[in-house]
């Protein structure tokens, strides 16, 4: 897997078509005040009901420009994800707690 260029994560562009599975450039959030660019893998479409997802799971190949979280070792780093609308179940959640004031040191 080629490591994608700035502008084709921007754009999303497809990088990887093989054997079914179909790879878009893409980047991968902050973690520890650094970003990386990233691979998306998908095997197959997700399918939405009520309250969860069916269907494909998708690889994302990192390239971290930072040690963390990611530590030295192969890359890029390969994560698997299942469910997309976990994580943005879990940003929203983040955004509630840091919003209601629940945060040491914020006031309410």
């Amino acid at each position: 897997m080629k490591e994608p260029t700035p502008e084709q994560c921007t754009n999303r562009e497809k990088v990887f078509d093989k054997g079914g599975r179909h790879g878009f450039a893409i980047w991968y959030p902050q973690m520890g005040g650094y970003h990386g660019r990233a691979v998306a893998v998908f095997d197959k479409t997700w399918t939405e009901y009520e309250n969860s997802t069916a269907g494909g799971c998708v690889d994302v190949y990192v390239w971290h420009n930072g040690d963390f979280p990611f530590h030295e070792g192969e890359k890029p780093a390969i994560i698997h994800h299942c469910d997309p609308q976990q994580f943005i179940e879990f940003g929203k959640d983040l955004k509630e707690i840091n919003d209601a004031g629940k945060v040491i040191g914020k006031e309410a």
